[in-house]
């Protein structure tokens, strides 16, 4: 007795444990696979994301250096022409380079040294034009310059370069000062003439220069502007979008895969059962029909005679080529060829008292 109900307490103990195990990996296989989908939506969310990002977005800064160049006069002895330098602005497989309906800041930082001739010269002018692909001017800038170093006694001058002294020898730190030219400030390009290039003229042939460098800096308006300033928060509410767009297209795919099975299912489980059916009540009626014309024909073979006779086993033919032709699997065919038959039936009953009375 105690062994029976051990036995019974192990046996549901295994049943309990095998039912909660196969709910177990019914739940974790549900949770696996959600788990699997969201990753995969989150990380395609972010690669559309990043993908219109950056085509989106162009570069907020543009540098290019400017290496002036300038023709030497016969006597080999300095400048015979404006030091100048023909800039290309685009880089290998773009066609443009500014962004339509963007406003831009274009400038020149230069690097003077402290020199004697770069505090004399004065002002002078430089200009800049920036041209098409098929190098039509689109836009021209010239602004005047005064390169009138900041003013320092010559005392100043003689501490400042006491107290320097280590870092000017060791050649960390040198005597020049820093020029910045301003050519545009809300620059827009031509949207169906864009630049590609740029033309830099200093117009003064004594200017002494370390170094020139073009600078090309974006003001976003609108949609850039939020991505520029604000990257993360875009990044977030742009991969949310994204996020949601993906699962409502994967939960109506979802749903529309899952219907079509379910409706797949449920006519090829029922659909045999009607055929079943159908064509078992068909043969009933048929083996009912064959047995009423059978009794039918015998009844009349033995009463009637001669001519009489003729008439009954043509119509019995025909109803039974009406029955052997006329009766296919449809239930509604059936229902007509019985009903007609009842009705040849009835004649022929008429027909043979008729007969019987004469």
């Amino acid at each position: 007795m105690i062994l029976m109900f051990v036995y019974n307490i192990l046996g549901w103990l295994k049943d309990s444990f095998d039912l909660t195990l196969t709910k177990l990996k019914y739940v974790v296989s549900k949770v696996a696979i959600f788990v699997t989908v969201f990753v995969i939506l989150i990380w395609f969310s972010a690669f559309l994301y990043g993908s219109f990002y950056f085509a989106y977005m162009p570069p907020v800064s543009l540098t290019r250096p400017v290496n002036l160049q300038f023709k030497i006069c016969e006597d080999g002895i300095g400048m015979c022409s404006y030091p100048a330098d023909n800039i290309t602005l685009v880089q290998e497989g773009q066609t443009e380079v500014f962004a339509r309906g963007e406003s831009y800041n274009i400038k020149m930082d230069t690097e003077l040294p402290e020199s004697p001739i770069n505090k004399e010269l004065g002002m002078f002018m430089v200009k800049l034009q920036l041209y098409d692909k098929t190098g039509e001017v689109v836009s021209s800038s010239s602004r005047s310059v005064s390169v009138m170093l900041h003013y320092r006694s010559e005392l100043l001058r003689i501490m400042d370069t006491f107290v320097f002294s280590p870092l000017l020898l060791s050649g960390f730190v040198e005597q020049k000062q820093f020029l910045t030219v301003e050519f545009y400030n809300n620059y827009i390009d031509d949207s169906y003439n864009p630049a590609v290039g740029a033309y830099i003229e200093v117009q003064n042939k004594k200017i002494q220069i370390y170094s020139a460098v073009l600078k090309i800096h974006a003001h976003f308006t609108g949609l850039r502007y939020m991505l520029f300033h604000w990257p993360l928060l875009s990044a977030v509410i742009g991969t949310t979008l994204n996020m949601c767009l993906l699962s409502f297209i994967a939960l109506l795919s979802w749903y529309q895969i899952y219907y079509s099975q379910s409706n797949g299912n449920s006519n090829s489980l029922e659909l045999p059962e009607t055929k079943t059916k159908n064509k078992t009540a068909m043969e009933e009626r048929r083996r009912n029909i064959r047995e009423m014309l059978a009794k039918e024909r015998k009844a009349t073979e033995d009463q009637m005679v001669g001519k009489s006779q003729s008439y009954p086993e043509m119509r019995y033919s025909k109803l039974e080529t009406m029955v052997s032709r006329g009766m296919g699997e449809d239930p509604e065919e059936c229902l007509i060829s019985e009903k007609t038959l009842e009705d040849s039936e009835s004649e022929s009953t008429l027909r043979h008292r008729h007969t019987v009375m004469s």
